[in-house]
């Protein structure tokens, strides 16, 4: 059995059902430790860096060695699932991007995503002036307001944040299990989805070969300030974050992400060090010459549900 995901929330066990959010837990509660679902014994893991880059992550918390969730627990792999199912089935009047499959697995409805990706972008290009229509979706209408919008984002986000948070490659083809994301008639492999900062060079060369049909999931660490630059079109904002550091045929190559927004307000829940799951359009910068190590890629967001912590906030 895998070992679920990192958590956020825990119990103490000398304080009743009281639940602690890790921003009011330190190493020295170890052995003190339960989840919050199940019970099982937890551990706190301090934040640090890791590899080349001085990438931060952050703390967070983990089973202890050999402790097991319970079946359907919120933090094992299957619970998470269909707790995240339950809630983006939750929104009224939505098209569900989630699908019951016979085997118990669920159909991750990509172009459902696709069609709210153009909307959002539709109403950021036009000022917030543009109204949906029947012509989108194949004439099928089901995106009619910036709520259900929400929910579509939230829902990929909140898939790709389990992928994110996953620690133990059982668990990885436990997810395979449970969520296929369908791309029109045929499926698209998680790889092709998801990316963190270890195969950020992946997705550059992919990008390079051309643009991507539909939105990627990418785990983002910014570094610094939010940028502001007034005379770009769509997106004026923009954070750069930390890089994938490679060798590669004897030369150290850089792969640099920048997150692009659409809007003012949404970097103010943003700050340097953070650690967001973004799903939106990606696309690569061209390299400057032969001799540069730099290679830069893109991704977009027009909602703000677009992104999210890979760790919640207190709450």
């Amino acid at each position: 059995m895998g070992k679920g995901i990192k958590m956020e929330f825990a119990k103490k066990k000398n304080s009743d059902d009281a639940i602690f959010h890790i921003s009011k837990l330190q190493k020295s509660d170890n052995g003190n430790l339960s989840c919050r679902y199940c019970g099982a014994e937890i551990q706190y893991v301090s934040a640090h860096t890791r590899g080349a880059s001085k990438t931060p992550i952050s703390a967070h918390l983990k089973l202890w060695q050999d402790a097991e969730h319970s079946d359907g627990c919120g933090y094992s792999m299957n619970g998470a699932v269909k707790l995240l199912v339950a809630d983006s089935n939750s929104v009224e009047s939505t098209n569900p991007i989630f699908e019951l499959q016979d085997d118990g697995s669920y159909r991750f409805r990509m172009n459902i995503l696709i069609d709210a990706q153009k909307v959002a972008r539709n109403i950021a290009e036009s000022g917030d002036r543009f109204e949906c229509s029947g012509r989108l979706s194949n004439r099928r209408n089901y995106i009619r307001s910036e709520k259900q919008l929400a929910s579509y984002f939230r829902s990929a986000v909140g898939i790709a944040k389990l992928r994110s948070r996953i620690q133990e490659s059982s668990d990885a083809e436990e997810l395979k299990r449970l969520v296929k994301i369908q791309y029109k008639k045929d499926f698209i492999s998680w790889k092709d989805f998801y990316y963190d900062d270890t195969r950020y060079h992946v997705l550059f060369n992919r990008l390079t070969k051309g643009s991507f049909p539909h939105p990627v999931a990418i785990n983002l660490t910014l570094k610094g300030r939010v940028g502001f630059y007034k005379e770009a079109k769509y997106f004026p904002w923009s954070f750069q974050c930390y890089s994938q550091i490679k060798k590669e045929n004897n030369k150290k190559l850089v792969y640099i992400p920048k997150l692009q927004l659409a809007k003012e307000n949404f970097h103010r829940p943003m700050s340097d060090g953070e650690t967001f799951l973004i799903v939106g359009n990606a696309w690569a910068n061209k390299v400057k010459d032969d001799s540069s190590i730099f290679r830069n890629f893109n991704i977009s967001v027009f909602n703000q549900s677009q992104f999210n912590k890979e760790l919640d906030v207190e709450g």
